[in-house]
């Protein structure tokens, strides 16, 4: 299946910047500026194996895209991950006889690694320690404590700005071996009920022999292979 990603992997990027040309012509925005509301998906094929990813703004699935951090944020995107793994209830192939290899869903955008706790620890037991050092030497650094204050408000008003522009996304992807993929006649994605913050999916799929595109909605949700 990797041979076969790579083998496809310029079609795909030509097709993509086909897709977003004619898709930028109808809308506001294109696929780069992150549009809320809109998906991307891609299927690549070869005689015997399907490949699917989806791509999206976390937006459409858990309705933010900051980190997660309260409890709700956090049950909100862990049942996210869970819809996405229901495969055969999101991806209903016709033909092919296809059987799940495997599902892979990165949510790292969305939530706070262990690493990130430590280095945030590490960074409060340090600010401790000069809060200490402060306290001893209070009178002697007054103007000095000034100027940290007005690089502390800057840099709060840095780090404001830069979550306010965060685009953060989850990506699922899954991997089925089948028996002729010949035989496929379409797929339907079924993505639209279980995350009504998906508008419309892009969608591009690739065969060793031909490519195509259409834009997905809950009123037209198949791919048709032709």
């Amino acid at each position: 299946m990797n041979k076969l990603i790579v083998n496809v992997l310029y079609i795909l990027i030509a097709l993509l910047a086909a897709v977003q040309s004619v898709y930028a012509e109808k809308n506001t925005g294109s696929l780069e500026a992150h549009v809320h509301g809109l998906s991307e998906l891609t299927i690549a094929m070869d005689d015997n194996s399907v490949e699917i990813q989806l791509i999206s703004p976390a937006m459409n699935l858990v309705g933010f895209e900051h980190k997660a951090s309260s409890k709700e944020d956090i049950k909100a995107v862990k049942q996210a991950e869970l819809i996405l793994r229901q495969y055969d209830s999101l991806f209903l192939i016709a033909g092919a006889d296809c059987k799940l290899l495997n599902t892979s869903i990165d949510s790292d955008d969305l939530l706070v690694t262990e690493s990130h706790h430590d280095d945030h620890n590490d960074h409060n037991d340090h600010n401790d320690h000069n809060d200490h050092d402060d306290h001893n030497d209070h009178n002697d650094h007054d103007d000095h404590d000034d100027h940290n204050d007005h690089k502390d408000e800057h840099h709060h008003d840095h780090d404001d700005h830069k979550q306010g522009e965060s685009h953060s996304e989850m990506v699922a992807s899954y991997s089925y071996t089948c028996k002729d993929t010949s035989k496929l006649s379409s797929i339907k994605v079924d993505l639209f009920q279980s995350f009504p913050g998906i508008e419309t999916i892009n969608a591009m799929w690739v065969m060793p022999s031909k490519q195509g595109s259409v834009m997905l909605s809950a009123n037209n949700p198949r791919v048709i292979f032709k």
